[in-house]
């Protein structure tokens, strides 16, 4: 026991040396630390960062000796150069990596950004502590230290779950699975409750293969279940080693969607405003098309560069074309046969989300492009001062008198 203490006061430094909870540790939780090195899982809570809004987890080793305590970290990266490395992720690159620091210092860190922190003992033989300890210090040769990071399949939490259940011969893969149908697109939604951007973005830039439920193991690409399941395992409790002063994190609120669908009417509303009024219509279509259709490009762009198959497979592309510019340089008649035909297109994709053949929560994002398109394709143009100028398609001139 007065091992664990005086780790716990290294590791708060400056800060409060006592454990946030008062709770006594059970016996067995407190022998553990008895026969170092001793294996600790280490969580952290949510932070005000939109990338920190999913938590962290980290392995960490606590020696005899306090002062050579180090933690290994899978999840570096140039978070101050967020271009370069978004560019990264998109791109596979290996722009993420592993390091290694002092216990303290790196603990210090997530203290100081207000983060709880969770720490659990793995109940390890010798041998398996040093297969941990072999196969952290091989990750962080510099050969070794990079890697693609994905979300859902490989980041920290992934990494360390991975570790853990390699030396115990799968003692976390072969847990069973729990009764939750909630899909990866609802659980990467739950860090991001209360900030309805990040929420939108869950909608639009995540394809399809997140709406599959994952499986209880996979499920710990999380840093919560990765805790929870060594709980349940091995019955190891959290110690609460800081715990947050700010606001808990929510587990609810509002999608956005409806509101998302108020604020594309408004955007769109210059295309029809400006044909009610006959004048200024190619601009108000502009304002009203080229945002969707911008976006639209980026997600075609990345669906092509990118090999993360959330991105390549992005339902969204079925519904913000690239190509909806061209109605505002084709002539009349081909602008509204394009017009007619991308909404006869949404009307499908329409149906599809409808019946679930199609996953992605998607209609509220379908309005963008419908309302500027069924204006070109079904409201004449008019100028304010002679009425109509446009003949509704197949409509006939008739002759002129002769004089």
């Amino acid at each position: 026991m007065s091992r664990l203490v005086l780790a716990l006061i290294l590791v708060a430094g400056s800060a409060s040396p006592t454990l946030a909870d008062h709770r006594p540790l059970s016996p067995e939780t407190a022998k553990l630390y008895l026969d170092p090195p001793v294996i600790e899982l280490v969580t952290m809570g949510i932070g005000a960062r939109i990338w920190e809004r999913h938590g962290h987890i980290a392995l960490c080793v606590r020696y005899a000796d306090p002062r050579a305590d180090v933690c290994y970290n899978y999840g570096i990266a140039s978070f101050d150069q967020p271009l370069s490395m978004t560019w990264g992720f998109f791109r596979q690159t290996k722009s993420f990596w592993v390091g290694k620091a002092p216990a303290n210092q790196m603990l210090a860190i997530y203290r100081d950004a207000d983060r709880t922190i969770w720490v659990q003992p793995l109940p390890l033989t010798p041998e398996q502590k040093q297969k941990v300890i072999a196969k952290l210090e091989h990750d962080i040769l510099e050969p070794n230290r990079y890697y693609a990071y994905d979300h859902f399949i490989d980041n920290c939490t992934t990494r360390a779950r991975d570790i853990i259940d390699d030396v115990t011969n799968g003692a976390l893969s072969s847990l069973p699975d729990t009764d939750d149908d909630r899909t990866y697109r609802d659980l990467a939604r739950e860090g991001f409750f209360g900030m309805r951007v990040p929420l939108l973005i869950t909608d639009i830039a995540m394809g399809r293969s997140t709406d599959r439920v994952p499986t209880y193991y996979e499920k710990m690409f999380l840093p919560q279940y990765l805790r929870e399941a060594v709980q349940k395992r091995w019955g190891i409790e959290p110690i609460v080693l800081y715990e947050r002063v700010g606001p808990p994190p929510l587990d609810d609120g509002p999608s956005g969607r409806v509101l998302f669908a108020l604020v594309i009417i408004v955007l769109t509303a210059a295309a029809w405003a400006t044909r009610l009024w006959g004048r200024f219509q190619r601009a108000g279509l502009a304002i009203a098309l080229v945002p969707p259709a911008l976006l639209g490009l980026v997600l075609w762009f990345l669906a092509m560069v990118s090999t993360l198959p959330y991105v390549r497979m992005n339902e969204t592309c079925l519904i913000l074309f690239p190509f909806d510019l061209l109605v505002l340089f084709l002539p009349p008649a081909k602008r509204r046969l394009y017009a007619r035909g991308r909404i006869a297109m949404l009307g499908l994709v329409f149906l599809l989300l409808a019946v679930g053949v199609l996953k992605q929560p998607l209609f509220a994002p379908l309005l963008w492009p419908l309302i500027p398109l069924a204006v070109v394709g079904f409201w004449p143009e008019t100028d304010a001062r002679v009425g109509r100028l446009e003949k509704p398609a197949g409509t006939k001139s008739k002759p002129g008198r002769k004089a």
